[in-house]
């Protein structure tokens, strides 16, 4: 990972951004330009599993068919979702302005919005605000953290991460991203927010999508923060090919690209369960023994996202009663005489439950010491393989409800 102040977007050379204020919403910048310099280069997506799918992201999935985009347009302040055919139009309207702004045909634009579903896309601030955003356009670490901050909603902190990677042939692969997210966040096999990751890979569309979607399910698809599923889940991809590593394909992917791609991608999913509305406590749900990939991801999952684990943390309860009903439900393959729980913190491990049975009260004293830290680890150890598996979520705190009961207010 890179250390260094210069992540991001912007941490890629080649790639342009900007963040300014179209007046999409009430306050601070709600559009996010990102530009290649290269013009139209390899670009995926993956989108939403909701079957209510927003204007952008119908439009997004339709571009995505030419294998090649050349800039995103992303938008806070409103969701573009459930709009019917004029906000389809709107979609379209936005590709064409971008298009226009920086020498590109419509089809080679990406589009992302998030906000209220409902409301029609202020279409003149938009078109307004791509000519803004393309004056603004830079390459420097500002540039990249202004578009950072265009697609926040109720994010409280910029998500960014970036990281340089040696690829096989000596040569230096370098990874940005941004995302958003803080609620309607739950994994269903398809990325569940906003994200924007580049690279100067030398990489074909194919691999790109390929290596995309392996990452996806390490990172934002293993990790929740309520259950909903938005009708905008977006993640781009785009990659330059500045770099001179030997051409990754879909047939003869790179092990340390792909290494490289998670680490940034499992970086930002951390980020937005750390950020979840209202939370207080990051959750990660370690499952290993797992008899196979997908029961240790299930189990993983669904303890992360049952309310009754989150809500204990949130109260410091170490309540192991709540882990393993949400492991009865989660549909993988265990016999419960067989786990092991424990609870973790940044220095100590508190067990609470050791193959099958429930340990002595002041292993639970132990753990909700453990449970005042900001991060906290579950660990399951199902012992039925080989196979391990980790989520992200968050604790269910007032705040939430509070943020949520008010949500068109904000």
């Amino acid at each position: 990972m890179i250390q260094d102040e210069k992540v991001g977007l912007t941490s890629v050379p080649g790639f342009r951004a900007a963040g300014v204020e179209a007046g999409i919403k009430e306050n601070g910048p709600d559009l996010l330009l990102l530009s290649s310099e290269r013009g139209p280069i390899p670009a995926a997506g993956l989108f939403t599993s909701n079957k209510l799918k927003s204007a952008p992201v119908q439009i997004s999935k339709k571009h995505l068919e030419g294998r090649h985009l050349g800039a995103i347009v992303a938008n806070s302040g409103c969701a573009n979702a459930f709009t019917g055919r004029e906000g389809v139009r709107r979609a379209r309207q936005t590709a064409q302005y971008a298009a226009d702004a920086l020498g590109l045909k419509p089809e080679e634009v990406g589009l992302a919005s998030t906000g209220l579903i409902g409301p029609q896309l202020p279409i003149d601030k938009v078109r307004d605000g791509i000519k803004k955003a393309k004056e603004e356009l830079s390459n420097t670490w500002e540039a990249g953290t202004e578009a950072a901050k265009a697609i926040m909603t109720t994010d409280t902190r910029v998500k960014e991460a970036a990281a340089e990677i040696e690829s096989e042939n000596g040569s230096n692969i370098k990874i940005g991203g941004v995302a958003k997210g803080a609620g309607m966040i739950h994994p269903d096999l398809h990325a569940t927010m906003i994200a924007i990751i580049v690279t100067d890979a030398n990489i074909t569309p194919a691999g790109l999508r390929n290596s995309l979607q392996i990452a996806a399910d390490e990172s934002f698809n293993m990790t929740t923060v309520d259950r909903d599923i938005s009708p905008n889940d977006t993640v781009f991809a785009l990659a330059n090919g500045i770099s001179e590593n030997d051409k990754i394909t879909k047939k003869e992917p790179s092990k340390n690209f792909q290494n490289g791609l998670n680490e940034v991608m499992i970086e930002l999913a951390k980020m937005i369960a750390k950020d979840g509305e209202g939370a207080e406590h990051l959750i990660e749900v370690k499952v290993e023994g797992a008899g196979s990939k997908e029961d240790a991801r299930k189990s993983a999952r669904t303890v992360a996202g049952s309310n009754l684990v989150k809500t204990a943390i949130f109260g410091g309860d170490p309540n192991y009663g709540r882990i393993v009903t949400a492991l009865g439900y989660s549909g993988s393959e265990f016999s419960p005489s067989r786990i092991s729980i424990s609870i973790l913190g940044e220095e100590k491990e508190a067990p609470l439950v050791l193959k099958g049975e429930p340990l002595p009260e002041d292993s639970a004293e132990e753990a909700k010491e453990v449970m005042e830290e900001d991060e906290i680890q579950i660990y399951i150890d199902l012992d039925e393989g080989n196979e391990s598996a980790t989520a992200w979520g968050c604790d269910l705190t007032k705040d939430y409800v509070d943020i949520n009961s008010r949500y068109s207010e904000l």
